[in-house]
């Protein structure tokens, strides 16, 4: 009887030994594509090059990672064929943009995923945006977005970039025009320098990262926090409103950036591969490799778990049906 409960036991290690082995060998002499849903140049695309030249190295079998740009519809296109089209074996994660968050709700109908059968691997950093004017645009102040009509710079209709000038317009009685078309941060803010658009909302990273030489000159004043979070010297727009309904609709549409740049895999997955893509994400963040060379790209890293993001989500609940409604006729949704 001994002899053959002791020799399940060591059959058992043995397998369980294989299965590790298997799995630990799956990514050797594959590649990682990390779908990203915007143009190459902008915020999203430069964290995911930088993630794409050190998770590798952190995943047993050391896969080449890369990048593949799939923009449309403010970054639902590339969760779609996340969602849809690509393998389900861990070889496809995607960036998941703002419309992540919002578009499944005040329009599923565009949105061919559940944004709840996600898995998130991990965020590289917050994504605190600001809304910003150009030095010679006559717009110092959010006072002065009250006086006269003002051209902001957004990517569509659907995208936060178009949806939280408009809320402002309402909440705050400024005059924003919006301008849709600037697909990415990249095009905008060559729009914004050449006076093409007055205003323009845009990641402080991608400021920092991009655009150092805007702060550093003064070539742009930084009008107002659109977020959660706290941006030395800017005041939030959530701190200016005092309805608390529009203050709950803007907390809706600026929850994303407190994912900021996180990574996501498909629904289905296995629990086995996540494990492996959740150790290599973290592992990546603490490299030091990697953060040296974040600080030579001027990028913020202010990591998150897979783990703590899935509980955030958890958390965040679901908007009000007025909520929904308001923001989807925002949106320009039937």
């Amino acid at each position: 009887m001994r002899l053959g409960v002791l020799t399940l036991a060591v059959m058992t290690v043995l397998v369980s030994g294989a299965s590790v082995h298997a799995q630990n060998d799956f990514y050797r002499g594959k590649t990682v594509r990390i779908v990203v849903g915007s143009e190459a140049g902008g915020g999203f695309s430069t964290y995911s090059l930088l993630l794409s030249a050190h998770l590798g190295k952190h995943i047993p079998g050391n896969p080449s990672v890369t990048i593949e740009h799939r923009p449309g519809a403010g970054g639902v296109t590339a969760i779609d064929y996340l969602a849809s089209a690509a393998p389900k074996d861990g070889t496809v994660i995607a960036v998941a943009m703002p419309n992540f968050y919002v578009t499944p709700f005040v329009e599923p109908s565009a949105a061919k995923f559940n944004p709840a059968q996600f898995h998130f691997l991990g965020r590289m950093s917050d994504f605190g945006r600001v809304l910003v004017s150009w030095h010679t645009s006559g717009v110092q102040t959010m006072d002065d977005l009250t006086v006269k009509e003002t051209v902001v710079g957004a990517s569509s209709r659907r995208s936060t970039t178009s949806i939280q000038p408009i809320l402002i317009n309402e909440a705050l009685g400024t005059k924003m025009k919006v301008i849709t078309g600037f697909i990415g941060s990249g095009p905008t803010a060559i729009a914004l320098e050449r006076g093409e658009v007055h205003v323009t909302t845009i990641a402080y990273s991608t400021l920092q990262s991009l655009h150092p030489h805007w702060l550093r000159d003064k070539k742009i004043n930084m009008l107002a926090g659109l977020d959660f979070t706290e941006i030395p010297g800017v005041t939030r727009v959530r701190d200016m409103i005092k309805d608390p309904l529009k203050k709950a609709m803007w907390d809706f549409v600026a929850l994303p950036a407190e994912f900021g740049t996180a990574f996501v895999a498909a629904p289905g997955l296995p629990d086995e591969r996540l494990r492996i893509l959740r150790q290599a994400f973290e592992a990546t963040m603490k490299s030091e490799e990697m953060i040296a060379d974040a600080k030579k790209r001027a990028l913020d890293i202010n990591p998150k778990s897979g783990d703590a993001l899935d509980r955030l989500f958890a958390q965040a609940g679901s908007p009000t049906p007025e909520i929904i409604k308001h923001v989807a006729r925002v949106m320009g949704v039937n």
